[in-house]
């Protein structure tokens, strides 16, 4: 049983030590990877250095500020504005940074694009990401403090019901920001002459048909159909012609 046991342990270990220099080989190679990218967007060979930044995005979900804005730039000098938008609206909700609106404002003008106004619901959005932790901090303090309140009191709290709605509610908004996104989910259209649909369905009544760029909010899912807000009213339409935005 001792031999055994040693060698549970050995094995053990040979994987641990293996799974290790597996995580540090690939983050190896992806720093590599961004580093050929950076050089290559230095020397402005953008069509070769935006594939490079593509893999490290698409396959294995590393990016940055500056790689995302670096996108963005590649793709509107390709004249893919849809894809120039998409990398935008990452970098946005990635920094909140207002000259990143004033550019995707700037582009969906140019080319009559709906879904990129901003209203103060969007100002206390950009607030709410710029300040999470804030959030998150003063609530968790308010919850320990409540339960120390109540360890520490030795008389029977007066109002036990009322006092544990709010633990539940103050709970609930913890479990909320941790878990959740307040963004609404959104998308861009990707594709020209996409159809938006009255149903789920390519048989239901065509609402309109769309060029790419436009920017909807995202309500559901049905199959390979999306539900969206359309002009004010729900409609479909079919998910590879929709870029998802990261919450």
């Amino acid at each position: 049983m001792k031999i055994q046991n040693v060698i549970h342990k050995i094995l053990l270990l040979s994987f641990i030590n293996l799974y290790s220099g597996q995580m540090v080989l690939a983050q190896t190679d992806q720093a590599q990877l961004l580093k050929t990218a950076d050089s290559l967007y230095a020397a402005r060979q953008y069509t070769q250095s935006y594939k490079l930044y593509d893999a490290l995005y698409r396959e294995q979900g590393v990016w940055s500020p500056a790689m995302l804005l670096r996108m963005a730039f590649i793709q509107e000098g390709l004249g893919d504005y849809s894809e120039a938008l998409y990398y935008l609206n990452e970098y946005y909700i990635l920094t909140s940074d207002e000259r990143a609106v004033e550019k995707i404002q700037q582009l969906s003008e140019a080319h009559n694009l709906r879904g990129y106004t901003y209203q103060d619901y969007d100002l206390f959005l950009r607030f709410f990401r710029e300040h999470r932790f804030l959030f998150l901090y003063g609530l968790l303090a308010i919850a320990l403090a409540g339960l120390a309140y109540v360890a520490l009191r030795k008389k029977r709290i007066e109002h036990p019901y009322g006092f544990g709605v709010s633990y539940v509610i103050l709970l609930g908004l913890l479990f909320f920001i941790t878990n959740f996104s307040v963004s609404p989910r959104q998308a861009i259209i990707t594709a020209d002459n996409t159809y938006i649909m009255k149903g789920p369905s390519a048989g239901a009544a065509v609402v309109s048909v769309s060029g790419k760029g436009h920017r909807v909010t995202v309500e559901g899912q049905q199959d390979v159909w999306t539900k969206i807000e359309w002009e004010g009213q729900p409609a479909f339409v079919r998910q590879h012609n929709l870029r998802f935005i990261n919450p």
